[in-house]
């Protein structure tokens, strides 16, 4: 067990300011909640907001909307690798997955084996995600059917601040929802945002919304608590607390369809009171963390043309093998560095769901899970942090490093094959 300054793989501290502001949002009640609904219209242009407990619960809730809008049709189709709450999110609504493979050297769609599978009359709905903050090709997967009962959601939870081509992400879909927990671009400890222009899509998500329960005066509690320790715990000099603990199983990835759905609080609404001005602090510090990290380390699956590196939650970065991997996560755990895995296996190989994929496999996602480590990009990595990381990649050879530089060329490593 490591004591001592440790960086957290992803942080979005919600401040004492803020905190105040959670409270005397809590005595300002439902006022309080419609003005967080109404900022998130018109920021990003959306006429329907709906905000519930958590990123997941958003997914469900729309999912439920389009199962009962369109019940002939029961199959969601989403990458192979992704975050747990995805598939758990589907099974809770009562529908069924279905997985498409990556690209090579992307968290994206493989286009040509999805376009078959678009055909199917099964088909309610396809997951657009943005994986870490890195845009899916939303336009793409909306040009590829006329099938108006096919509905594209947009899975933004991990990529509010992020644009392309001068679109927010969250808002190119005939839906979209992000997430508000811990760690995400913007924080109310935690919550679910739902956004979308279609009238009657939103009158169907607004009769389920409607009967969802609030949080009791116990949970609510609980929530302010909870800030109170993100406050504390989440600074390096203190993490090393909390992830010494292993009942709060920090860092662990859990299938779990047992998760609350409810009504944002107005504590957490008014957690979010300049919810504009932290995104847009967030949004600097960290796309100057991943332009640094672009500089220097290959293997990333960031490259883009875009005149400004995307505000990514974490930088994503693909090692020369799967030993590699892990002897740079050993070493890192043992500094406190904050290099993190991501997900521990592909979709098709979680326990709780895998005999429904049996004889089925996804080589591209297999090869992100055995080789993708992620580096952090939040406020609190300092210079001495970047510089640590970048000796520890160097000494251990897990990915080439270029020279710290300006305009250098952006590339990723060549996928090799020894690995399936």
């Amino acid at each position: 067990m490591r004591i001592g300054r440790t960086l957290p793989p992803a942080a979005s501290p919600i401040g004492w300011k803020s905190f105040f502001h959670g409270l005397v949002g809590l005595g300002h009640g439902e006022k309080e909640l419609e003005r967080f609904k109404g900022e998130f219209c018109s920021y990003f242009g959306k006429r329907h907001c709906f905000l519930v407990s958590s990123g997941k619960a958003a997914l469900t809730l729309i999912l439920r909307a389009l199962k009962e809008r369109y019940p002939g049709r029961s199959e969601v189709i989403i990458p192979a690798y992704t975050c747990y709450s995805v598939p758990s999110a589907i099974v809770r609504a009562g529908l069924e997955i279905r997985l498409c493979d990556l690209a090579e050297n992307s968290f994206d769609f493989n286009y040509e084996q999805l376009a078959p599978m678009l055909e199917s009359k099964r088909v309610l709905a396809v997951l657009s995600t943005h994986l870490f903050g890195l845009p899916a090709n939303v336009a793409r997967l909306q040009g590829m059917t006329d099938d108006p009962e096919i509905t594209v959601i947009e899975d933004a939870a991990q990529a509010m601040g992020s644009e392309y081509r001068g679109r927010q992400l969250g808002t190119l879909g005939d839906v979209g929802f992000f997430s508000l927990g811990r760690g995400k671009a913007l924080s109310t400890v935690e919550g679910g945002v739902i956004l979308t222009n279609d009238n009657s899509l939103a009158e169907v998500i607004q009769n389920e919304y409607g009967s969802l329960p609030e949080y009791t005066a116990t949970d609510t509690l609980k929530l302010i608590l909870y800030a109170v320790a993100l406050n504390l715990l989440m600074h390096p000099w203190l993490f090393w607390l909390p992830k010494s603990l292993p009942f709060l199983k920090l860092g662990e990835t859990i299938y779990d369809t047992d998760f609350s759905i409810k009504k944002l609080t107005s504590f957490q609404a008014g957690l979010g009171r300049y919810w504009r001005n932290t995104l847009a602090n967030s949004k600097q510090i960290r796309s100057m963390h991943v332009s640094n990290w672009e500089s220097v380390i290959t293997g990333s699956f960031t490259s883009t043309q875009e005149s400004t590196p995307y505000p990514l939650i974490r930088f994503p970065v693909i090692t020369d093998s799967h030993q590699a991997a892990i002897s740079i996560m050993r070493q890192s755990e043992d500094a406190g560095l904050g290099i993190a895995w991501s997900y521990p296996t592909a979709i098709h190989r979680i326990q709780q769901i895998c005999d429904q994929f049996r004889g089925l496999e996804y080589p591209n996602a297999v090869f992100v899970v055995q080789r993708l480590i992620t580096l952090p990009v939040h406020q609190y990595l300092s210079n001495r942090d970047v510089v640590a990381i970048a000796r520890l990649f160097s000494k251990t050879g897990v990915a080439p490093l270029r020279p710290l530089k300006k305009n250098n060329s952006r590339t990723i490593n060549n996928r090799s094959n020894d690995e399936s």
